[in-house]
């Protein structure tokens, strides 16, 4: 998850060709060590590269069952997925990940290689965070590439939203700390959609402004694609994969005639929302990659999103 629109675009380009060269010795203040040894722990619809002399308990499972969930809801956007296998690197911890081959930024949790159909993430100790980091990076892989077939990027929020709210769902059916925070933020923390859409992570200075950002892209996403609604955001995504002003987009699948009017709509449906135990996005259908306090959500409570019951 990137703190910068730059940084972002490390999720989309080719793999590093390998390690770093002899004559570089320190990287995010760390020395850098050799390619580690991989050993090759296959599964049905992944190849799980992780180093050798140590594997995280029940991956393979996990990572299965996050496929199902992630199959269900994603496929339209990625068919390969089905076919092809993901290639899953797990570094057995956050300081081999920065020392690595792959050059991670030193702010992350995980990077995902469109063109290579390729993740990287380490192991915190915490499987269901690392769960979720993998929920999150697949998201960025699967979509991505989905834009990547007409040589675009999804728009920031859109890209975000959709990989917070699987990583969300990942935790159970019902959702995870996402949907929770989503019921409690104040209502003043959040941005009005016009500045919204017209932001990036880039112009934000602050860890809570981040946070809040990230918390109304999942929210975004979540009114966008509700379940009824699964065929009408798929055609929402190509049409803003064809160009297509988001404002016209959302007016022609939607019939929102624009930001102000989609406001007015995401906010009464937050409302009914708020108003109910609805259920999260739900297994039948990163956040956890960025290392900021409010998008750690599942590793402390929610008090610092202030306010709410």
């Amino acid at each position: 998850m990137s703190k910068a629109a730059a940084a972002l675009l490390l999720l989309s380009f080719a793999l590093p060709a390998g390690a770093a060269s002899a004559g570089d010795t320190m990287r995010h203040g760390v020395p850098v060590q050799p390619v580690p040894a991989w050993k090759l722990k296959a599964s049905p619809h992944f190849e799980i590269y992780h180093e050798a002399g140590w594997a995280p308990n029940s991956i393979a499972l996990e990572l299965e069952k996050l496929y199902s969930s992630m199959r269900l809801n994603l496929s339209m956007f990625a068919p390969w997925m089905v076919k092809e296998k993901t290639k899953v690197y797990i570094h057995s911890g956050r300081e081999t990940y920065l020392k690595g081959e792959f050059e991670p930024p030193s702010w992350s949790k995980g990077l995902a290689f469109t063109s290579k159909k390729t993740i990287v993430v380490y192991d915190s100790g915490d499987l269901e965070k690392l769960r979720a980091v993998i929920a999150h990076e697949l998201t960025h892989l699967y979509f991505e590439s989905y834009f990547a077939e007409k040589l675009r990027h999804p728009p920031q929020w859109l890209n975000e939203g959709l990989a917070v709210m699987m990583e969300d769902s990942s935790h159970s059916a019902e959702g995870g700390p996402w949907t929770t925070a989503l019921k409690y933020m104040p209502r003043e923390r959040f941005f009005t959609m016009g500045s919204y859409f017209a932001s990036s992570l880039a112009s934000l200075n602050t860890d809570q402004k981040i946070g809040d950002w990230y918390l109304q892209a999942f929210g975004i996403v979540k009114h966008l694609y509700r379940p009824a609604q699964r065929l009408q955001f798929r055609n929402f995504c190509e049409k803003l994969r064809d160009g297509t002003e988001l404002e016209k987009a959302l007016w022609d699948v939607y019939r929102v005639r624009d930001t102000d009017h989609f406001e007015k709509k995401w906010t009464a449906w937050l409302e009914l929302y708020r108003s109910q135990d609805s259920p999260g996005f739900g297994r039948q259908q990163p956040s956890a990659s960025f290392n900021f306090q409010p998008v750690k959500l599942s590793s402390f409570g929610f008090t610092n999103f202030g306010g709410g019951k």
